[in-house]
């Protein structure tokens, strides 16, 4: 055999995992920025049949929200032709409804959809818009769906701007807040009433006294009811004074929570600004991404604990390829398969377009982890860009997720990635 062609067979053996593992994207629905909504704002949470719920930031009733509409819950529902019929649940109508609905939605045992809005309620502390919503959707044997304010921010001492949640098993809710505590923002939980038709009681767990910590809503919790998290620096953007961001961890004693800072980032080639929370394996080590450091992209990084201290690697440097091929600048969180692997977006970055952003694949390896690039965002009237909300996956390997769209082609997509 020629030399020539030896070369090629390698060429193509090497190539072949990276190209196997392409992934293929499919535009769900795309927003008008109408009725239906617009500017997803949340990363999608999906039901046993399949049906997939989330919020967008814009749309919705134009007649509020000086015409832009002040938001919606939207479902998605596979109609058969490979797209989906796009339903909305709710539309906000501002002032004490609550407006722009940000972060994750969860849903309890009995069907019922729990979320937040960043503005509205009733609190006068924040300016005219108010400082926030906790809200209930809970459905009708109808089809419809009644909305609740479970509870309104005041800003202080219990915090402002909510987004995203996570539910325990004994019903209760957990999220953060940017603003409202001593210098930074708060954890809270709500705890459901007692009895029918009483008041959820709110908490707040910690507040931050870091000046600018800005503490990510993705929160997790282990076996013993600690929750672990992360912060960035909001107000020290080139990482100076304050630092670079924290994880850190709540744990609870008689009543008592205390705030314990598990690793602090330094920013450089060491990473910073842990814009994304983290998540946990089963062994408690925990992953996340750093929108800053490492090559000046940012990064992916993991913590294993050392004794009593945490450890800190980075399996991946974003923008380690040409022209930043690989991703850049990841804002979102993680999430993981059953075999270990990470799957992620980033902001910026990929073949597609420079500001267009990527959905990657993270996955161990006998030399150690290696990155492959799922998809990655062209922008346009026919394909998403900038993702910033973490993605879900199903049972099958299927990827979900929302991204905004490029000026005048449309107003952001929902997409499913297929191995």
């Amino acid at each position: 055999m020629q030399r020539k062609q030896i070369l090629v067979l390698v060429v193509i053996a090497m190539l072949t995992p990276y190209l196997a593992a392409k992934a293929t994207e499919k535009v769900l629905y795309r927003f008008t920025g109408g009725a239906d909504g617009g500017s997803p704002s949340s990363s999608l949470v999906m039901d046993v049949a399949g049906n997939l719920y989330g919020t967008t930031g814009a749309g919705g009733d134009l007649t509020q929200c000086s015409g832009g509409g002040c938001g919606t819950v939207f479902e998605l529902q596979p109609s058969g032709n490979g797209k989906s019929q796009e339903k909305v649940l709710y539309a906000f109508q501002g002032g004490s409804d609550g407006s722009f609905p940000d972060g994750n939605l969860v849903f309890d045992a009995g069907g019922n959809l729990y979320g937040t809005t960043s503005d509205g309620g009733t609190s006068t502390n924040c300016s005219t818009e108010g400082c926030g919503t906790v809200f209930e959707l809970s459905p009708n044997s109808n089809g419809t769906w009644t909305k609740t304010v479970l509870y309104n921010f005041q800003n202080e001492p219990d915090g402002a701007f909510p987004a995203g949640l996570i539910l325990d098993a004994t019903g209760s809710l957990f999220g953060t807040t940017p603003r409202g505590g001593s210098n930074g923002g708060t954890v809270y939980k709500l705890s459901p009433p007692k009895q029918h038709g009483g008041a959820w009681a709110e908490k707040v767990l910690y507040a931050f006294t870091c000046f600018g910590a800005t503490p990510n809503p993705s929160l997790v919790v282990d076996e013993e009811g600690n929750l672990y998290g992360s912060y960035y620096n909001l107000d020290d953007q080139f990482c100076s004074g304050e630092g670079c961001g924290v994880v850190f961890q709540l744990k609870q004693a008689n009543g008592t929570w205390t705030e314990t800072d598990l690793y602090d980032f330094v920013g450089g080639g060491n990473g910073g600004q842990p814009a994304g929370g983290v998540i946990r394996d089963s062994k408690g080590n925990l992953y996340g991404t750093g929108a800053e450091g490492g090559n000046n992209f940012g990064i992916l990084f993991e913590l294993r604990r050392s004794g009593t201290q945490w450890k800190e690697s980075m399996p991946y440097n974003f923008c380690s390829r040409n022209n930043c091929a690989d991703g850049s600048f990841p804002l979102a969180g993680l999430v993981m398969d059953g075999s270990g692997a990470l799957y992620g977006t980033t902001y910026w970055g990929g073949a597609g377009c420079t500001y267009c952003g990527v959905v990657f694949k993270l996955s161990r390896t006998s030399n150690g982890w290696e990155e492959t690039v799922l998809h990655s965002f062209r922008g346009g009237k026919y394909d998403g860009v900038g993702p910033s909300d973490s993605l879900i996956l199903d049972g099958q390997g299927d990827l979900y997720g929302v991204a905004g769209s490029t000026y005048g082609d449309g107003a952001g997509i929902v997409f499913e990635l297929t191995p």
